[in-house]
């Protein structure tokens, strides 16, 4: 009894000592380690199994820590990086990958999808505002999808306790460029909220491939996003939208967003009734669900 505990204490503190070298980036040292437990307790499958996933990041990970790494082997790094089970090793790959993705020429625009982009990354090693500030700086490169990265730079200020400045670029990323927007990764609470109301409020009557688009609207008459008046022509009218709704390959969800703050930016001024509702039956016509929505919040019943 007496030598199996004295086996057992030298594991640990060998274990520890493994983890050690990981943490200062030898893993070579670490499989040395591994290797002499397994020496006294060859049927040790944990740490066989420690052994097996320390000793496959060897060569990538030395290769980074070179300072030679191409994009594709960083790439490569970042794609199976989810299968590191080991806190130790997730830390050294994620800082390696931080750092020579850092040190390339214009990294903010470097990216491949679904997510290898070093925003990302920053936002897994929790540096929230380092991670908003790369997604922000990525939106001046051309081919950048502009929705997803202003819904990443929403979910690193979600992230970083910046609830209302979050808000702002979600909706940013619905009204500008919904369809590359994946809400089942969004971060923030409020829009996972806002998008199981939608969900069951609205049933059948919205798509599901068309459920990021209605976001804006949908936020509005459920509370959380303002209603933009900026956003259309100057000077629209009624006659205009209904060209708008006629031309092809124009989205309803962002023409109907744009006749909605035109129609309250009327209602709230008093003015121009019959105005009013001319854009109110164009409403009513495109998405009759949603105008039903907009009459009961306006008269105080939503």
């Amino acid at each position: 009894m007496q030598l199996s505990l004295f086996d057992d204490n030298r594991t640990t503190v060998l274990l520890h000592i493994a983890d050690e070298f990981i943490s200062s980036r030898d893993l070579t040292r670490a499989l040395s380690v591994y290797d002499e437990i397994l020496l006294n307790t060859p049927g040790d499958e944990k740490v066989a199994a420690l052994r097996e996933t320390v000793g496959a990041w060897v060569d990538p990970l030395t290769e980074i820590g070179n300072g030679s790494a191409s994009v594709e082997l960083l790439k490569a790094v970042w794609t199976r990086f989810d299968t590191i089970s080991l806190p130790s090793l997730c830390t050294v790959a994620l800082d390696l990958l931080i750092e020579e993705m850092s040190a390339l020429p214009c990294p903010e625009r470097i990216f491949t999808p679904p997510r290898f982009h070093l925003g990302q990354m920053l936002l897994e090693a929790r540096r929230f505002e380092e991670a908003a500030a790369c997604f922000l700086s990525a939106l001046a490169h051309p081919g950048i999808p502009l929705g997803a990265f202003l819904a990443w730079h929403g979910d690193a200020l979600t992230l970083a306790g910046r609830e209302n400045a979050a808000l702002e670029s979600y909706l940013s990323a619905f009204l500008e460029d919904p369809f590359t927007v994946d809400l089942c990764s969004i971060r923030s609470g409020t829009i996972r909220d806002l998008h199981l109301s939608l969900q069951v409020d609205a049933g059948e009557e919205i798509d599901e491939n068309e459920e990021a688009a209605w976001f804006p609207v949908w936020g509005w008459l459920d509370g959380p996003f303002p209603l933009r008046r900026d956003t259309g022509d100057d000077g629209p009218d009624a006659a205009a939208f209904g060209l708008h709704l006629e031309e092809a390959g124009l989205p309803l969800p962002s023409i109907w967003y744009r006749m909605l703050a035109y129609a309250e930016g009327l209602r709230l001024g008093g003015s121009e009734p019959r105005e009013l509702g001319a854009v109110r039956r164009l409403l009513k016509r495109t998405n009759g669900f949603m105008f039903a929505c907009y009459l009961e919040k306006f008269n105080g019943r939503r």
